[in-house]
């Protein structure tokens, strides 16, 4: 019984992904985003390189993920609100679940409860919003791109939304996984060509031949000359 009385009140803290924001939850999040892209930009220097502006309507990004910090690179870098998909256990950690409430992320859980979570962002994407996913599922442990999970070819198959890939470079180094200690170093961000599912076979198949392109898409980038 107490178990459940845990389970309620965890849920209880969960926001609809598409719950009206109002002017409170809109200012509170311009105040947090411009925060944290200021220091983004000044303490670790991130760059927009080759990063084009997301345009209007339904949209899936899709991002490598090498740190903690992936997130916030994308939520201040990128000129649209966007609603990630994320872990359940970190959204609903104390310190930051008011955090991600207000940011309207969508929990994950593991194993089968991950539908209602893909469920979720396929509304997302059907109100015309933009959705963010890092295909690979859970932060590289080496730092090496990792294969996708199938949630990202599903979501684009049944939405018929665009995917966005996208390389951050530098996360890592800044943040590494299981430290809390923050280094400096330069972060860069940068996005390609948007794909779309049906220009694949149809079936499992062409989701997996779908995913790989993702993929290689985002492993291209990070082979891109860097910028001086």
């Amino acid at each position: 019984m107490e178990a459940t009385g845990e389970a309620t009140s965890r849920f209880r803290r969960r926001v609809d992904p598409l719950k009206p924001t109002g002017v409170p939850n809109a200012a509170v999040y311009r105040l947090v985003t411009g925060t944290l892209s200021l220091i983004m930009r000044t303490v670790f220097g991130v760059q927009k390189m080759d990063l084009a502006p997301i345009p209007d309507g339904p949209i899936i990004l899709a991002p490598n993920h090498r740190s903690f910090l992936d997130p916030v690179v994308i939520g201040t870098m990128v000129d649209r609100r966007i609603i990630f998909m994320m872990h359940a256990k970190y959204y609903d950690m104390p310190q930051l679940n008011w955090l991600y409430s207000l940011s309207r992320c969508i929990p994950v859980e593991s194993g089968k409860e991950n539908r209602r979570a893909l469920r979720e962002g396929k509304r997302v994407l059907d109100a015309g919003r933009a959705l963010a996913i890092f295909p690979e599922g859970t932060i590289s442990p080496d730092g090496s791109l990792q294969p996708a999970q199938p949630g990202m070819a599903w979501l684009a198959r049944v939405s018929g939304a665009p995917v966005v890939p996208i390389h951050i470079g530098g996360t890592r180094e800044v943040l590494t996984k299981g430290s809390s200690k923050m280094r400096f170093g330069r972060i860069t961000v940068r996005s390609g060509p948007a794909r779309r599912r049906d220009e694949f076979p149809a079936g499992r198949d062409g989701d997996e031949a779908f995913s790989r392109a993702i993929m290689d898409d985002i492993a291209a980038l990070e082979q891109a000359p860097h910028r001086v």
